[in-house]
C-alpha cells in the first residue's frame, strides 16, 4: 500500500514507506477511514499529526487524520475521509412562512420536489457552496455565511435517479443529516479531490451517485456470487412470510386510504390477501405555521396543505409501512478469495450483485465498503457486501 501525505493545498508532500499495518476503508453512503500503526519516533509524529491529509495510491479518497496514540513503542492514527468535515457545518433552514413567530425562525428543511440524490446535493450547495443570507424578518438568524462555505468546493455529478418524494432534513450537523438520508435511501455520497495545481489551486468535489445494477433482468452483466463456485463463504439464509402484508389501510384525518403493495397487479383477494391497518394520526402533512398570538387569543401552530401533498403523504406512509411488513427472502455472506469477479472491473462501490444460497433463491446485496489491509501477513482487498 502506497501512502502519502498531502500539503495544506492537496499537493503531494511525503511518502508514509514504514508502517506496521493499515486498514483503508471506503464507504458507499457513509464516510471511510482510515487506521494506520507505525513506529513511534519523531519523524512520524511530525509527519503524522492530527489534521493532517492522508492519500493512498489507487484511491480517490482522502483522509483527514484526527486522533493518534502511542503505546509499546508504536503509533497508531486514525483517520476519516473528507465527507466527515460536514459535521463541522450546520444545517440551518429559514422558515418558509412569511412572518413567523421568533422562536420559530428556524426550521427543518422538507422538499418533495427531488430525488434522494438531488435532494443532499441540493443541501450541501445551500449550505456550504452557495449560500444566500436570509432576508426580511429573518436577518436577526443568520450565520455567517461566507465564512460557512468551503473554499473551492463544488457541485460534481448529481444522482436524480430514484422516485420523487417529501424529504427532510434536520436542524444540526450536515454531514450526520445528509448521511442518514443517503443509507435510507441507497445512494451513494462522496467529497472528494477532484484537482490539484501549484499554479491553479486545488478543486473539491460533492457527487451523489447510484450503484449499477448487475443483477438478472437489470440489462447489465450479472455478478452472482455462488456456494457452488466458491466465490461466497460464511452463508446465512432465511426466509419468512410472517409479516408479510400486501394491502394497506391508511388512517388519517378521519378518512381511510386503500393502498396495495404491487399497484401494477391484480388486487390479491382470498388466502391471498393480506391486510394491516395503520393510524397516520400525530405525523404533520405540508408547510409548518405557528400563528403569533393576538390579544387574549393564544398562537397555534398550523399546516397548509398543498395540491397533492395529502395524497402524496398517504402513499408514502403505506409504501414505509409495507416496507416493514416485507416477505423476506435474503442470504448473506462475504466474497470469498476464490471469488471469479474483480472489484473495479465487474463490479465497484455500490453497485447491486446477486448472492444465490443453497435453496437456490437469490437475494440482492449492495457493495457497502471496500477495504483494504496490510500487516506482517500480507495485504489484502476485498468487499464488504450488505442484503438489501
Amino acid at each position: 500500500m502506497d501512502f502519502y501525505t498531502l500539503t495544506d493545498q492537496f499537493l503531494t508532500k511525503d511518502p508514509i514507506d514504514d508502517f506496521v499495518s493499515a486498514i483503508w476503508t471506503e464507504r458507499y453512503s457513509v464516510a471511510g477511514d482510515v487506521r494506520l500503526v507505525v513506529p513511534a519516533n519523531s519523524d512520524m509524529i511530525d509527519l503524522l499529526a492530527p489534521g493532517t491529509y492522508l492519500a493512498l495510491r489507487g484511491s480517490q479518497e482522502v483522509m483527514n487524520l484526527e486522533t493518534e496514540s502511542i503505546e509499546k513503542g508504536l503509533m497508531t492514527v486514525v483517520g476519516q475521509a473528507l465527507p466527515t468535515f460536514l459535521n463541522q457545518r450546520v444545517a440551518w433552514f429559514r422558515n418558509p412562512a412569511t412572518d413567523p413567530p421568533l422562536e420559530e425562525r428556524i426550521v427543518d428543511y422538507t422538499d418533495s420536489t427531488k430525488a434522494p440524490g438531488a435532494f443532499i446535493s441540493d443541501v450541501v450547495n445551500k449550505m456550504v457552496i452557495n449560500t444566500v443570507p436570509f432576508t426580511g424578518v429573518f436577518v436577526d438568524t443568520n450565520l455567517t455565511w461566507d465564512m460557512e462555505e468551503i473554499p473551492n468546493l463544488v457541485l460534481g455529478p448529481i444522482d436524480a435517479s430514484g422516485v420523487v418524494k417529501r424529504l427532510t432534513l434536520p436542524i444540526g450537523p450536515l454531514y450526520d443529516g445528509i448521511s442518514k438520508i443517503a443509507a435510507e435511501e441507497g445512494v451513494g455520497i462522496a467529497l472528494y479531490l477532484d484537482s490539484a495545481s501549484p499554479i491553479t489551486g486545488y478543486i473539491l468535489k460533492f457527487k451523489t451517485y447510484k450503484g449499477i445494477d448487475h443483477t438478472t433482468g437489470s440489462g447489465n452483466p450479472l455478478v452472482r456470487l455462488t456456494p457452488e463456485l466458491d466465490s461466497i463463504q460464511d452463508l446465512k439464509e432465511i426466509r419468512s412470510n410472517s409479516l408479510y402484508k400486501n394491502v394497506a389501510y391508511v388512517y388519517y384525518q378521519g378518512k381511510i386510504s386503500k393502498h396495495l403493495a404491487e399497484p401494477t397487479l391484480p388486487e390479491p383477494e382470498g388466502m391471498e390477501r393480506r391486510v394491516v391497518v395503520t393510524n397516520a394520526e400525530g405525523e404533520p402533512v405540508g408547510r409548518k405555521v405557528d400563528m403569533p398570538r393576538y390579544g387574549n387569543w393564544g398562537g397555534y401552530t398550523s399546516y397548509v396543505v398543498g395540491p397533492g401533498e395529502l395524497t402524496a403523504f398517504r402513499e408514502q406512509h403505506a409504501k414505509n409501512v409495507f416496507a416493514n411488513a416485507n416477505y423476506i427472502s435474503a442470504i448473506d455472506g462475504q466474497t470469498s478469495p476464490q471469488n471469479d469477479y474483480k472489484y473495479g472491473v465487474d463490479y465497484s462501490l455500490g453497485d447491486i450483485i446477486e448472492l444465490e444460497g443453497l435453496t437456490g433463491i437469490l437475494s440482492k446485496a449492495r457493495v457497502t465498503e471496500y477495504i483494504r489491509t496490510q500487516d506482517q501477513t500480507g495485504e489484502r482487498e476485498y468487499p464488504t457486501i450488505a442484503a438489501i
